[in-house]
């Protein structure tokens, strides 16, 4: 798989990571946050693995939050378009994942 494919690999699970951690935030259901908190976990530990196969420039890492914050919103509006999360919550989600993960 190329470096371009991985880019696109990532940012589909941080954007999945960002939308899950998002709900699990405004959710009023108690099983439908552990739910949600252990789908996170699960994509961070991909997130992970597929990370440490390139050495990410600014380039790619923007690239990354672009594709990743697309892959979110579009997540959003298709599966869970009752939910009231703002663009800008999904980027600062996405910006976090980022630099906790140290990509």
């Amino acid at each position: 798989m190329g470096k371009e494919a991985h880019i696109k690999s990532l940012s589909k699970v941080i954007g999945n990571m960002a939308i899950h951690k998002a709900l699990a935030e405004h959710t009023n259901k108690p099983e439908s946050k552990n739910f949600l908190e252990k789908e996170s976990i699960e994509y961070r530990d991909i997130i992970i693995k597929k990370s440490v196969s390139y050495n990410w420039n600014h380039e790619d890492k923007e690239k990354i939050k672009r594709s990743a914050l697309k892959q979110a919103a579009n997540k959003k509006e298709n599966k869970y378009a009752d939910a009231h999360i703002s663009v800008k919550e999904l980027k600062q989600e996405i910006e976090e994942i980022i630099k906790e993960l140290g990509l």
